[in-house]
């Protein structure tokens, strides 16, 4: 049996909230150790977000799990000198404050590469490192064209989920993991910077390209697709379901379920005849779902080969039975037999260990034994940084 690929990677982690906490969660699921860095006083915002089980929070729990937390001032002369020790002990810094806050505390990758050379040092930002400007996943989405795209004619909408700041998290941890194995191969550090912007503009599909050809800007087509078709969300007996035909093909066993005459109708013959088509052929699927249950629709269309499946909600995910089995329901043990439900790593290696599923820290949990077992800190320091608020330890 392997060990876990990033076993004995350390990673210093500065980022708060989401889109870096969630690029520093898949790192963890991967082995490696995620030393998160949390100001003494509330640590991460995302602590204080609800649901609320066991003196914690689920939304921390989700992201943070498996990882450690070290309460250092990062604002305090004497805690950045701490953290550049702890800098120099690492593989992997990232964080996500705005562009020149780690400079002001002497973090930045200028001030810990010359500390430590074969440093990969990675920040997410919101625009780029030029732009001193807040940013969250309702502004990166509306500011990259993702919610130009998304919702109806009439209004703009922004996805369920903050998956702007999950794009950027796992883009983060792509640029970082190129930039390890580079440095495997040559020994040399780097600066990784990822904007939000960028990120999520990167993701928006052809529409840039079919600007560029067209002159048209692409409309919100609802849950319709702008070159595929049959391709919506269409409302059954008793719940909704996705039916996506992206081919001639396709269309043919499709058109067969609902009234063979549709297979020779010139209005369908080709993709592109039904995409100018859609309205009249999402009426004719809408006729055809609408009086059969997601059971009956999806077992004819599954036999016929069509991608199709229920829009399926939480309450009915959080008891699937694939999703069990594949791991990704998976249970963090809180305190006294209490347990939390949250999503299990995606990635999945054969023949490797996978640790057990680890609570999140509480804050300054790791504090003392990583000031005594990396920098030699003796007790004593660590009750004096203690006792001027430079530090924090669970207790």
């Amino acid at each position: 049996m392997n060990t876990l690929p990033l076993a004995g990677v350390t990673v210093l982690d500065f980022t708060r909230v989401y889109s870096g906490p969630y690029a520093t969660l898949r790192l963890s699921d991967l082995g490696a150790d995620v030393i998160k860095i949390e100001h003494p006083q509330g640590g991460d915002d995302s602590r204080t977000f609800g649901p609320f089980i066991a003196g914690t929070s689920g939304y921390f729990e989700t992201l943070n799990r498996g990882k450690r937390s070290v309460a250092i001032d990062y604002r305090a002369p004497a805690g950045q000198a701490v953290l550049r020790q702890l800098a120099g002990q690492v593989d992997v810094l990232i964080e996500n404050f705005r562009p020149g806050q780690m400079k002001r505390y002497g973090l930045d990758y200028a001030s810990v590469s010359a500390i430590q050379p074969r440093l990969i040092y990675v920040s997410i930002t919101g625009f780029g490192g030029d732009v001193d400007q807040g940013c969250y996943d309702i502004v990166a989405q509306a500011m990259s064209g993702l919610m130009s795209l998304t919702g109806f004619p009439d209004q703009p909408i922004k996805t369920g989920p903050a998956i702007a700041d999950a794009i950027s998290g796992l883009t983060a941890a792509n640029g970082l993991l190129a930039a390890l194995f580079r440095r495997e191969r040559t020994g040399q550090g780097a600066h990784v910077e990822v904007a939000m912007i960028d990120a999520v503009f990167a993701c928006l599909e052809n529409a840039l390209a079919d600007f560029d050809v067209t002159q048209q800007v692409p409309m919100r087509r609802g849950n319709t697709d702008q070159v595929i078709a049959p391709f919506d969300c269409f409302r059954a007996a008793d719940g909704w379901i996705v039916i996506a035909a992206g081919n001639d093909r396709l269309w043919r066993s499709l058109a067969r379920l609902i009234d063979e005459a549709l297979i020779d109708d010139p209005r369908f013959a080709t993709n592109a005849q039904r995409v100018e088509n859609g309205v009249v052929l999402q009426t004719i699927l809408a006729a055809w779902c609408q009086s059969r249950s997601t059971q009956a629709l999806l077992a004819d269309l599954h036999a016929a080969g069509v991608p199709a499946g229920p829009v399926r909600t939480i309450d009915e995910l959080a008891i699937d039975p694939r999703l069990d089995a594949r791991g990704m329901l998976a249970h963090i043990d809180l305190a006294d037999g209490v347990h939390l439900k949250v999503p299990g790593s995606p990635i999945r290696f054969e023949d490797t260990v996978v640790q057990s599923m680890q609570r999140g820290p509480r804050l300054g949990e790791h504090t003392r034994p990583i000031l005594m077992e990396w920098l030699n800190v003796c007790a004593g320091e660590i009750d004096r940084l203690l006792a001027e608020g430079v530090i924090a330890c669970h207790v």
